[in-house]
């Protein structure tokens, strides 16, 4: 989802539905492409041509929950489904709201200024983050968390057992206790932080 969409996906028997005025829906299009469905915001006319879309609203439902992504300032609730791994992805400012939760394996990655927040469990929570990104996990029961961030972004976080990976440009990971082993490389002002 981009371009300042508001969506909200979760399970149920397959259907999509656009809300919105009608010059603002004309201008935009609804893909699938290997299974993934994906917005596009058609440009305005005029000598000032691009404007962006106001109160348009996507509701998505699926069978199967395993991957959101949003861009472009879109903001998206979602409700996971249970699955071996599910991924979230967000960049340019965009938000992202993920319930529900249930995989071995969650793999997050956030940049430009995007925000996550996300409940469930999981086994392995790993996370990439840059440019000031926001990651609030703390309500994902996991066993571990393997991070990768960079530029000011924060990590909030439980794992019960380990956290690994490295930390760089005043990015913080913030964990509720800490946990049996941390093996974090950290460098310009980053660290690990616990409750």
């Amino acid at each position: 989802m981009s371009h300042g969409i508001h969506a909200e996906v979760k399970p149920g028997p397959k259907s999509v539905r656009l809300e919105g005025n009608k010059e603002d829906l004309a201008r935009v299009k609804l893909a699938v492409k290997d299974g993934v469905l994906t917005t596009q915001v058609e440009k305005g006319s005029g000598l000032f041509n691009w404007k962006g879309i106001k109160d348009v609203r996507l509701y998505v439902t699926s069978p199967r929950v395993e991957s959101v992504a949003a861009s472009g300032g879109a903001h998206v609730d979602a409700e996971a489904t249970r699955s071996d791994t599910f991924e979230a992805a967000a960049s340019g400012g965009a938000e992202l709201n993920i319930r529900g939760v249930d995989s071995k394996k969650l793999e997050v990655a956030a940049s430009g200024g995007s925000e996550l927040k996300l409940k469930g469990r999981t086994g392995e929570l790993t996370v990439q983050g840059s440019g000031g990104s926001v990651i609030e996990a703390k309500k994902v029961q996991a066993e571990s968390l393997e991070v990768a961030a960079s530029g000011g972004t924060r990590v909030e976080a439980s794992p019960e057992r380990r956290i690994t990976g490295s930390l760089s440009g005043g990015s913080t990971v913030t964990a509720s206790t800490r946990p049996q082993s941390v093996q974090v490389n950290s460098s310009g002002g980053s660290e690990v932080q616990y409750e």
